[in-house]
């Protein structure tokens, strides 16, 4: 009996250590599996945040073409043009603008995105003008607003520092963010941008910045949600709103990357209201008091450069030929003589024998260590000025001149930003004063000229002037506007009584992006709302609103009448 009890117990025995043993090469084979398919996750992320980052920068390389050569188009003298021909090219190149700047952040989003994956994403601080970013901000904004019929009111605390430092670039992508989703999800009501100092001591301040909206707000279901990459609010087919979902997250990383906070209170139906806390350092404790009513946009005359210097020489250094046009083309009425070459290599012996006056360097021609690539072009000229051409935004100045750069220009290459820079370097003796802005009056007089057009309540002229570019401009296409409104509305009766959808549709359309270049946003959005009923048929709408429609139109020509005196 105890022969056999204890043969059970040894079989007993024997099995539990084959089954441990089973069991340990199983976990372990799992854990291998794991292991495996955990790399195999890794490494695809790794691959997708490449992809992202590669595939943005090659879209960013047409998208600074089309930005480029679309201020070049707007830039041309619009004298001696023919009315409707001067409309319909405004008219491309507003949309070709609007549709471009929405490209741009876009892929700027995605660059941030792949740069916080890839764990690249660091601070890049410096000083910076409190007041000109939220000038910046709020002029960028206020168009889109009044676009929408929106109101949008500005609370900035005139006790806030003049001088703050920080990572400004990355403020800037959280504010932006916010407000354009702002804008976005308001259909009624407005938007109020606040920035308050909740304290201060020594030279540290916390500045709370708060992005308020009238508009759908958010369900329960969506706040949960809305720190999700790619998550979007209002998936359904109504929306007109597109967008990747990118902008919150991207803002709450940073936020976080900064040492701040970004949350949001919201209500379904009642807006939403999303407040971000920073801290700052103070460099210069000045109050900036009160900014109500700055705006650099309506001071603005036509083009004309800032500078001339047919003596100057800049070289710019890009495999892409476009490019180079496209500065060369910005640069066209300045006279300076732009200098190009292919690759780095064979701009050595040039430096040391022509003298430039500035260096661009396109960034994707940088394969090698830049400091060497820099010191190799100080060898043969000490003080020669580098920049750098880069479609990385996420990166500061001080990040640039710590390479050896002199300073960076940010893709796409913005005109005046280009003339500036150049400026700076060009001595006294090797330039002249640019011709007289304006043969007539200035800008500013030019600007109170149309001060009887803001009393008639239904444009605005600040609008109008930031849409075509110039004060200018601005008169001219008012002009043109003015001069069609006959024309136009015989048209569009002509089209609506012969019931051709088609045409119609088309001639609203070109009407209500006139109508919204000039700043006279309601007509425009009665245009819009035609142009919808068109689209989709719905002829009842058409045939009781068409001829309070055309009233409307054919009212602003009295309203424009002394644009012509």
């Amino acid at each position: 009996m105890h022969t056999v009890i204890i043969i059970l117990i040894a079989a007993a025995a024997a099995g539990l250590l084959v089954w441990l043993v089973m069991m340990a090469f199983v976990i372990r084979r799992q854990n291998e599996e794991l292991a495996r398919v955990k790399e195999e996750v890794k490494n695809a992320n790794a691959a997708k945040t490449r992809f992202l980052a590669n595939i943005s920068h090659e879209l960013l390389t047409p998208v600074n073409t089309i930005v480029g050569m679309n201020e070049m188009a707007m830039r041309e003298n619009a004298e001696n043009v023919p009315t409707g021909y001067f409309m319909t090219i405004m008219n491309y190149c507003f949309d070709i603008k609007e549709a471009s700047e929405s490209l741009v952040d876009l892929i700027n989003d995605l660059l941030a995105m792949s740069d916080i994956e890839s764990g690249k994403a660091h601070l890049e601080e410096q000083e910076y003008d409190t007041k000109d970013m939220f000038r910046s901000l709020i002029n960028k904004v206020q168009g889109r607003c009044s676009e929408k019929g929106l109101t949008f009111k500005a609370d900035i605390d005139e006790l806030l520092p003049a001088v703050m430092y920080g990572d400004t670039d990355k403020m800037n992508q959280i504010l932006t963010n916010l407000l354009t989703n702002a804008v976005k999800y308001t259909e009624v009501g407005g938007v109020t941008f606040s920035v308050s100092m909740l304290e201060r001591e020594n030279s540290i301040c916390k500045v709370q910045y708060s992005v308020k909206d009238t508009g759908r707000g958010l369900t329960a279901e969506e706040s949960e949600n809305l720190f999700a990459v790619y998550e979007r609010l209002d998936e359904s087919s109504e929306t007109e709103n597109t967008g990747t979902g990118l902008g919150i997250d991207i803002s709450r990383k940073f936020a976080e990357l900064m040492g701040g906070e970004l949350i949001c209170k919201s209500e379904f139906g009642k807006g939403a209201e999303f407040i971000l806390t920073l801290t700052q350092k103070m460099k210069d404790q000045t109050p900036i008091g009160d900014i109500s009513g700055t705006n650099d946009i309506a001071g603005r005359g036509p083009y004309v450069p800032q500078f001339i210097a047919p003596d100057a020489d800049i070289l710019v250094i890009d495999n892409d030929p476009v490019s180079v046009k496209i500065i060369k083309g910005l640069l066209k009425d300045t006279d300076v003589f732009v200098s190009s070459a292919l690759n780095i290599k064979d701009c050595i012996d040039r430096i040391k024998d022509t003298g430039f006056s500035v260096v661009f360097i396109d960034q994707m021609l940088i394969t090698e260590n830049a400091a060497e690539i820099i010191e190799k072009m100080r060898s043969a000229d000490p003080d020669l000025p580098i920049y750098l051409l880069t479609s990385n935004s996420a990166s500061s100045e001080m990040y640039y001149t710590s390479l050896g750069f002199t300073g960076y220009l940010p893709k796409p290459v913005d005109g005046v930003t280009l003339e500036r820079t150049i400026l700076r370097h060009i001595p006294a003796r090797m330039r002249q004063d640019a011709p007289c802005q304006h043969d007539d009056s200035d800008s500013s007089d030019k600007l109170q000229g149309l001060d009887w057009l803001e009393d008639t309540e239904v444009i605005s002229i600040v609008d109008g002037i930031r849409n075509t570019g110039s004060i200018h401009t601005y008169i001219t296409a008012l002009r043109m506007f003015a001069e069609t409104i006959d024309n136009n509305i015989k048209t569009i009766r002509e089209l609506y009584e012969k019931d051709d959808i088609t045409h119609l549709n088309v001639k609203i359309h070109s009407m209500s992006r006139s109508a919204k270049i000039i700043g006279a946003y309601e007509l425009s959005k009665y245009a819009e709302e035609i142009g919808q009923a068109v689209h989709s048929g719905d002829k009842e709408y058409i045939d009781s609103h068409i001829e309070e429609f055309l009233t409307m139109y054919g009212s602003f020509k009295e309203k424009l009448s002394r644009i012509s005196e």
